[in-house]
């Protein structure tokens, strides 16, 4: 009850602000935000000679990726648009296209397979990759220019102190001058879990900061996150959930009996990055058109000492200030006569890159650590270490430096297209523990302390790039690179894309198409993983071969995509599963995880349609995909999966904007990745054991999504059929996804 007296307060607080907006002029006519009623008459402040000086905050930033390689900079959206904030902070992602354990924050991979994340080589800690929906890759950081400090606070909620999720986000970034920014980014998410044993509790914090040049520019972060999962390895039995007649009371979600309680995941992710390049080239001027005009250089340094002298007699003091205000008579006469001695002719300078001179530095610091406490129904098939209680660690660092020269396009006879040439060298180093003939326990029970082993792996990289990025019409970008440890040779990437711009109906068609090639030997934890109840060391293993091609159509509201590839020697996990018996008659098995490698070629294609469409106030927006794979068993896809959000979108007194409507999400039966919680990755289910499918059930949810200048709100009913319906509602074998639930979110923005 408090929650809603909660929501409606917020509610009615932005009607008020809304109604706040609503100004009348002196005819009581409506009159537009930011427009002077009394533009005709003077207030009180103005007759007493504006002694209050106001002071106006200025308002604006824009923000930007990087590549992590490279550091290019890339244009990007910040992060506060009100379109599908609704959906910004669900695990399954903003259409539904990811499976996970149903606890916000939990492991995920995406149903759709040309969506995950399939390299290999330069990416090593196979651990962190689940929990992508909380880490952020390089390429994913914000960074800022702002006129001035800008500070985002975000919060989700839902549920009650038991079962409930929250979740706070805040960033503040500010220039210290016009090229150097700084700011932080902070995340803590706390998921009690509507089932048993199943908490998550995730903290990162990210510093950053960048400095843009004239002709040297730097980004750099350090991010540090710690990740804690509870294992519960999904409930006893899956009829609690789609047959739940079947028992004689009907269970909670909280109340259904769990096959682990006493195990925990932990993760800790730390990461220093650090780009920068220096830039030769010349200055170009160009006039207001963007012609490129010729200026005379000695007229030129005559302007900017003139100009120099009028921003110091506009900047003495604040009296100097009031008394030659910016739109006086004296200013514009100085104005004036700075126009005549630059000949009446407007133009802006531009530093032009010829030649760039990049370095890359990239420390990673990982750790993975597996506590089981307790195995009180045999979960776990194997033990290869002794003692009822051990701690399964595992560590990782990484340190990587690329340095490259760049030649930017159109500036060279012999090649007219921007040249990248560099080379990479990474240090890697994985502990692991072992079993040392010779090595005995320091204590025979408990506390024990483990033999380690250490590996170190130096990789060395070699590689080219050419692309083509001026021009409306035509571009490209191709990479090819060449990776070796000194003695593995096998080791290679080529990728590329190509891009054309079609004026069509006074519009654009845009149609890109992509390719890869590319050999690697599996990673390290593919070879090599030692635990309490997992070990391998697979020295055999068979470099994957990779074959992608793909295409895209944009038009308008309308995106069509198509993407088809071949495996060669496709690595991965396998879990393998052992039945029991139980006097209750409930299948029971007991759970290990392998890694195996397919000898045959498998295929995978996929078809993706995008379609938005708008009526008035009415939006419809759909994403359809058919995929299909040579081998279910190995990797499996469902065949159809769908997401529609059907939503009313206008606005209230010109100011408030809403949202307000329903979505869906559907896929087909498949057999889909389960969860191993021995190596903290999704796996193939066993063909000879414990096997289900999932799909064919929807997920709907109903929201209404506010926005009101600087904030933004909303309130959602979640898995809103599970009140009228059931049905196989998994997204995981064995992890059923929350019951319905009420979830609210408000995000503001400040400028300070």
């Amino acid at each position: 009850m408090k929650r809603f007296t909660f929501l409606l307060f917020l509610l009615l607080t932005l009607g008020a602000a809304a109604h706040a907006q609503i100004t009348l002029d002196d005819n009581n006519v409506f009159a537009p935000l930011g427009d002077d009623m009394n533009s005709g008459r003077r207030s009180d402040a103005d007759l007493q000679g504006d002694t209050v000086k106001k002071t106006d905050i200025p308002v604006g930033y824009y923000v930007w990726h990087i590549s992590p390689r490279f550091g290019d900079v890339v244009p990007a959206t910040p992060d506060t648009l009100p379109h599908w904030f609704q959906n910004a902070n669900l695990t399954d992602g903003y259409n539904g296209t990811y499976n996970f354990l149903g606890n916000m924050g939990a492991p995920r991979i995406s149903r759709l397979y040309f969506e995950r994340d399939e390299r290999i080589t330069h990416s090593s800690f196979i651990f962190a990759k689940p929990y992508d929906f909380f880490l952020k890759k390089p390429e994913q950081i914000f960074f800022f220019n702002t006129k001035s400090p800008v500070t985002n606070i975000t919060y989700d909620k839902c549920g009650n102190k038991s079962t409930g999720e929250d979740r706070i986000q805040a960033y503040f970034a500010v220039n210290v001058n016009k090229r150097l920014g700084v700011g932080f980014d902070l995340d803590y998410l706390y998921g009690r879990g509507y089932y048993a044993n199943q908490s998550t509790a995730h903290f990162g914090g990210t510093l950053f900061g960048s400095y843009i040049g004239r002709q040297y520019q730097l980004h750099a972060y350090y991010t540090a996150n710690h990740l804690k999962m509870r294992e519960n390895g999904g409930i006893e039995n899956d009829t609690y959930i789609t047959n739940p007649e079947a028992f004689p009371t009907r269970y909670g979600s909280s109340d259904m009996p769990t096959r682990l309680s006493k195990v925990w995941n932990r993760l800790n992710v730390n990461t220093l990055y650090l780009t920068h390049r220096y830039s030769l080239g010349f200055e170009r001027n160009y006039d207001e058109e963007g012609n490129i005009v010729k200026v005379d250089h000695e007229k030129q340094e005559n302007l900017h000492q003139d100009t120099r002298q009028a921003d110091s007699l506009l900047t003495l003091n604040d009296t100097t200030t009031q008394l030659v205000p910016a739109d006086s008579s004296a200013h514009l006469s100085l104005v004036s006569s700075q126009n005549e001695r630059q000949d009446s002719v407007r133009y802006r300078t531009e530093y032009i890159p010829v030649t760039s001179l990049i370095h890359t530095l990239q420390i990673d610091k990982h750790d993975r650590r597996l506590t089981v406490n307790d195995d009180p129904n045999n979960f776990f098939t194997e033990r290869y270490l002794p003692g009822d209680s051990s701690v399964n660690k595992t560590d990782y660092l990484r340190i990587a430096n690329t340095v490259a020269i760049e030649l930017h396009e159109g500036f060279n006879s012999w090649v007219k297209s921007g040249l990248r040439l560099y080379a990479m060298h990474e240090f890697e180093r994985y502990t692991l523990p072992d079993s040392v003939p010779g090595v005995t326990w320091a204590q025979p029970y408990g506390s024990l302390v483990l033999a380690t082993q250490k590996y170190v792996r130096n990789y060395f990289t070699v590689g080219a790039q050419l692309m083509k990025r001026e021009g409306r019409i035509f571009h490209y970008d191709v990479i090819g690179e060449l990776t070796t440890t000194g003695k593995h040779w096998g080791n290679f990437n080529v990728e590329g894309n190509i891009n054309f711009n079609i004026p069509l109906f006074k519009d654009t068609l845009r149609v890109t198409a992509h390719g890869r090639i590319a050999n690697e030997h599996p990673s390290f934890y593919y070879e090599h993983y030692h635990s309490q109840f997992a070990w391998w060391d697979n020295s055999g293993l068979n470099d994957i071969f990779r074959t992608r091609v793909g295409g895209e159509l944009v038009f308008k509201k309308t995106r069509l995509s198509i993407n088809a590839e071949t495996i060669q020697n496709y690595a991965y996990f396998s879990a393998l599963s052992t039945p029991i018996n139980t006097s209750e008659g409930i299948n029971t098995y007991q759970h290990a995880v392998g890694v195996r490698q397919s000898s045959k070629n498998i295929q995978l294609f996929s078809a993706t349609l995008k379609q938005d469409l708008a009526f008035g106030i009415f939006h419809w927006d759909n994403e359809l995909t058919y995929q299909a794979s040579s081998d279910q068993d190995i990797l499996s896809v469902p065949a159809f999966s769908a997401y529609s959000n059907l939503y009313l979108s206008f606005r209230i007194a010109k100011v408030l904007g809403v949202e307000f409507g329903a979505d869906v999400r559907y896929f087909t039966k498949y057999y889909a990745p389960t969860y191993s919680s021995l190596s903290g990755t999704f796996a193939t289910q066993d063909p000879a054991g414990d096997r289900v499918k999932i799909g064919n059930y929807p997920i709907i949810n109903l929201y209404a999504n506010l926005h009101l200048q600087r904030c933004r709100l909303y309130v959602m009913a979640s898995h809103l059929n599970e009140t009228f319906m059931t049905g196989e509602s998994f997204l995981v074998p064995h992890y059923p996804i929350n019951p319905m639930t009420i979830k609210f979110g408000i995000s503001w923005t400040f400028h300070n």
